[in-house]
This record gives C-alpha cells, structure tokens and sequence, in this order.
C-alpha cells in the first residue's frame, strides 16, 4: 500500500521539492547578503547620542538599510508568495487526492482489492499531510533565516504577512488546507467546483478570519494608558503600538469615567472651528499632526471617523487618556504554538468528514 501511494503521489514530490530547492537557491545567497549588510552596519554606528544626531546613528538604521525599491518589494512580496503556499497545497494536493480517483473511477478498482478502504485512505492521507508538512516546513525554514535581518531591523515579526509565513505556524496552515481539500474533493467528486469551494474558504479563514478577529485573543491583551500627546506629538501609548514587534488589539482614547470618546460627538469645547487652524479644513477621516503656534508649542488636531478635528491639549485637563491594548512581543512563540495547534485541531473536522464519505456514503 505504501508503493501504491508513492507511486501515485511521487510526482507531486518531486514537483515540490524542486520549487522548495529552487526557492533555496533564491533566498541563501540574499539572507547572507542582507544579514552582512546588516552586522556591518551594526558595528560601525553608535547608539550613543551625540550633538548632530541626539538618537545615535543606529536608531537610523531602519530608515538607511534596504530602502531600495526591489528590497522593499522583496520584503514585502515574498511573506505573501509562502502564505500561498499552503492554498496551493490545499488547491493541487488536497482536492485532486479523491476528486480524481471518482472521476477517472479508479477507487472501484482500488476498493475490489485487498486491501480495505479504511487502510487504503488512512495510508494515502498520511504520506500526502506528512508530504505537505516537509514541504511548509521547508519554506518556512528559509523565509524564517532569510528574514533575520528584517526582523532584527524593524522589529515586525509580529506583523500578519511575517507572523504567518514565519516560525512553525505554516506547518499548521498546509496541515489544515490540504484537509480542506480532500473533504471538497471527496464531497463535490468534482475537482473545479471543489477547488472553487476550498479557495474562498481558505482565503477566508487563513488571511482574513484568523489573522484580524481570532490571534489578537490568544491571551488576554495587556492596556496600557498614557497621556494623549507628549512633547512631540503621538502619545507614548500610541508610540508603543506603532511597530509590528507587538501585536496591536485595539487603540482609543477613555475619559477619567473609562468611557471611550466618541468622535462624531466629542467635547465642544474641544473642537477646532472651521477657520481658526489651518489643519481645521484639510484634516479628516482618521489623522493627526501638530501645527505649531506663535508661543512655541504645538497645536496637535485630531479627526476620526469623519467627526471634526479636535485639539488634542483640551483634552488633557478633561482627564482623557490614550488607551492601547496589545500583545507584547515575548509572547510571540506561544502564539506561534497555539495558532500551529488550532490548525491541527482544526484538520480533525475535514479529515472526519472525508472518512464519513469515504465509508459510508460511497460504501
């Protein structure tokens, strides 16, 4: 049974281990070069302040390093390309794997044998889920490396294209997509309306669902509250969410009584007239910026959600505090583990549902 299924299933293999050596031959000699060019930069700036630069250089460096429109692309287009590799694994893997043993009728031939259909699924599934697993882990693994320099310099692991194309949690993605697909493929036995089905889905769940509304409640988010400006603007809570290094679950801005501010309807007293700033008539939907004033400080004007621009220093002696809740960045890897779990929880209900079919409806 195990020949049976490597024979049937070897070129999908083979296919895959060649992208997988193709990609590495991509990403090893650009993570050296990027990695290189980031430790030299490293040990020739200082983090020390000094007259012309009061931050030192290396606070710089994320502003100096990789800036180039083709890094920049790199950076941002290959998190999404391994993202996709679990759909394809899904879409090509998955729906194919009963889709097209019904269509071409070779399961009768198969089911007349010896062999049982319980041990003939069982034995297929395993080397195609084990097979997608290698295969995630191994673009994982090098977009994780590759990525290093990144990482280190802006501080996103956190950010949703690099969370989920980075650690172990892709494993869980191809896990789960290529149980999706088997399912649609064995419930439509129909491999067009199966991959149709199992691509919304997917998409759905994997970048949309996940991502936004179920990972940001792993762990009870930590709230932070500080004032709503500093001396130069944004404040210290505003500041602390404003990089990927923590995973951003909600920001607002709370009254003394922890009633959230409403923007449509805020203080009057507190509202910039029309005329009287020269934010008051181009600021909207959801900005900030400070406009400085002949006393030597700064107007800082804030408009959301279409309401009007309100002066963000009349709020201070109101009592009104910015508010972030977020997830710190040492729980990175307990996220990692916990969504790499879910997944893998999760492919129980698919790779059930295909038993079901499998041995009862077609039995």
């Amino acid at each position: 049974m195990n020949w049976l299924a490597w024979r049937q299933h070897r070129k999908q293999f083979m296919i895959a281990g060649i992208f997988l050596a193709l990609f590495a031959a991509f990403m090893i000699p650009t993570g050296i070069n990027f990695w290189h060019t980031y430790q030299h930069a490293l040990s020739t700036c200082h983090s020390f302040a000094t007259t012309a630069d009061p931050r030192g250089t290396c606070d710089q460096l994320s502003n100096e390093l990789f800036q180039s429109q083709g890094d920049n692309l790199l950076f941002h287009l290959l998190p999404v390309a391994i993202l996709f590799v679990p759909i394809l694994l899904g879409l090509f893997w998955g729906v194919p794997f009963l889709a097209r043993e019904y269509a071409e009728g070779t399961n009768k031939l198969v089911w007349t044998q010896g062999v049982s259909r319980r041990k003939w699924l069982s034995v297929k599934l395993t080397w195609v889920l084990i097979g997608a697993a290698t295969v995630a882990a191994g673009f994982t693994a090098l977009d994780t490396w590759w990525a290093r320099a990144g990482n280190a310099l802006n501080l996103w692991r956190f950010g949703p294209l690099q969370f989920g194309s980075q650690g172990i949690v892709l494993i869980g993605y191809a896990v789960f997509a290529v149980s999706i697909g088997v399912f649609f493929g064995a419930w439509f036995k129909r491999t067009m309306a199966a991959i149709g089905v199992t691509l919304v889905l997917l998409i759905a769940i994997v970048l949309i669902l996940v991502p936004n509304f179920v990972r940001p409640y792993y762990y009870s988010p930590v709230t932070y509250r500080s004032s709503v400006l500093n001396s130069n603007g944004p404040s210290v809570a505003q500041t602390l969410v404003g990089n990927a290094a923590t995973l951003d679950v909600s920001q607002t801005v709370v009254s003394k009584d922890n009633q959230p501010l409403n923007w449509s309807n805020p203080p009057q007293q507190c509202v910039v007239m029309p005329g009287s700033s020269p934010l008051a008539t181009i600021v909207g939907g959801h900005t900030i910026a400070a406009i400085p004033t002949k006393g030597g400080g700064s107007l800082a004007i804030e408009s959301r959600n279409g309401g009007p621009p309100i002066d963000l220093n009349c709020l201070l002696p109101l009592g009104y505090q910015q508010e972030v809740k977020y997830q710190p960045s040492y729980r990175y890897w307990d996220f990692q583990r916990i969504e790499t779990g879910m997944y893998l929880a999760l492919s129980v209900i698919p790779l059930a549902g295909t038993y079901w079919l499998v041995l009862r409806r077609d039995a």
